[in-house]
């Protein structure tokens, strides 16, 4: 593995150090990079890999990026002439491991999102613990660059770019002395306490503002009524409209409805199906979907059925190449539930890609939310 060609990095980086600034970016702290190092990042926009390598610049940084991302035949290109590393999501990947290793070992960088997805809300998603077991055999210093309200600049929820400030931070936030005397769990609350971020709860003290677009697919992030309960809101401008008991939710400048955030929404929500959960032994959300897999280095259609969960497990029924097939997950082993919103969910095993794709488009966040619950509920874990 080899660290990025020095002067295609110097020219593009460049570019994008000026465009990151153009979107609004301002590093308001810096500690000082030092190599060979690991540089870890907080996830809440799709810009997040462009305002990193802005804040990084002029030091070149290697990235881990999604194994999926890289059979894209636009971005598969450009990850492969900026030497990314494909990372097989939620599973162990020797491969990769093994090629951070070799950048670190020629004093590079490797720049990490920890958790792995965008957060779709704005706030830290369960971080895995394995990122302290591959810190720790490195032994190297550790930074943590963090983005604060590009959430609100580039929402994952949307296409469009609501413009404003990026507040970007570089802390120091582990030596190689330190992560020779600290024990794994030592590192990985280290870690989990400096990443740990909230959009809503940052900019409900900053208070900054921002410019106000139309708010298409955010009803499929945050589809339930406060009011009457009615799972259907529909985007309309800047308001979600509820056809039942016509609340109407303006979304404002501060990136916020004026009674409430959009985190406080999705909980609103989140409780509701959690309680299901609990409540019903026989608990299942089931919806009709495509099914999307790696063929000839694409991310192609490969079937048609429905994707059923219970507390216990996915369950596809339907085609995969033309054949009847039922495949099965368990819930126990799937911690986090990728998601493209309003699209998508995905399911990784094997190192191969399993992407449901439904006809009911906020069902993508109701199995997020369920499927995590249930992870969490097998394994006795903080809910």
């Amino acid at each position: 593995m080899k660290r990025p060609n020095i002067f295609l990095y110097f020219f593009l980086g460049t570019l994008l150090k000026v465009f990151s600034w153009l979107k609004g970016q301002r590093i308001k702290r810096f500690d000082k990079i030092s190599k060979p190092a690991f540089v870890l990042s907080n996830h809440t926009s799709f810009y997040d890999f462009m305002y990193t390598i802005a804040a990084v610049y002029p030091h070149r940084i290697n990235y881990l990026a999604a194994d999926k991302m890289f059979y894209d035949p636009v971005l598969g290109k450009v990850l492969r002439s900026a030497r990314a590393i494909p990372k097989c999501l939620f599973q162990q990947d020797l491969l990769a491991v093994r090629a951070t290793k070799q950048i670190i070992a020629k004093n590079g960088i490797v720049g990490i999102f920890p958790e792995g997805q965008i957060s779709s809300i704005g706030k830290t998603n369960l971080l895995p613990f394995a990122i302290s077991k591959l810190i720790k055999k490195q032994a190297v210093d550790v930074f943590v660059v963090k983005h604060h309200n590009a959430y609100f600049v580039n929402p994952p929820w949307s296409k469009r770019s609501f413009r404003g400030k990026v507040y970007t931070t570089i802390e120091k936030i582990l030596t190689k002395e330190m992560i020779m005397m600290l024990s794994d769990s030592e590192i990985f609350a280290i870690i989990k306490e400096k990443l740990e971020y909230h959009a809503d709860l940052y900019n409900d003290i900053h208070r900054h503002r921002y410019h106000i677009n139309h708010v298409n697919n955010l009803e499929n992030l945050i589809y339930h009524c406060p009011k009457c309960g009615f799972n259907g809101l529909v985007a309309n401008k800047n308001t979600l409209y509820c056809r039942e008991c016509e609340l109407t939710l303006r979304y404002n400048s501060y990136g916020r409805f004026d009674d409430y955030t959009i985190s406080e929404l999705y909980f609103k929500q989140q409780e509701i199906i959690e309680k299901q959960i609990d409540e019903d032994p026989n608990f299942i959300l089931s919806g009709k979907v495509a099914l999307e897999s790696y063929r000839n280095n694409r991310v192609c259609e490969v079937g048609k059925g429905t994707l059923t969960i219970t507390k216990d497990a996915y369950i596809y029924s339907g085609t995969i190449d033309g054949l009847e097939t039922t495949k099965t997950f368990l819930t126990a082993n799937i911690s986090y539930l990728p998601s493209d919103i309003g699209i998508n969910v995905q399911i990784y095993q094997e190192y191969q890609l399993y992407q449901f794709v439904f006809e009911d488009k906020k069902l993508a966040t109701m199995f997020v939310i369920a499927g995590e619950y249930c992870y969490k509920s097998h394994h006795k874990l903080e809910k």
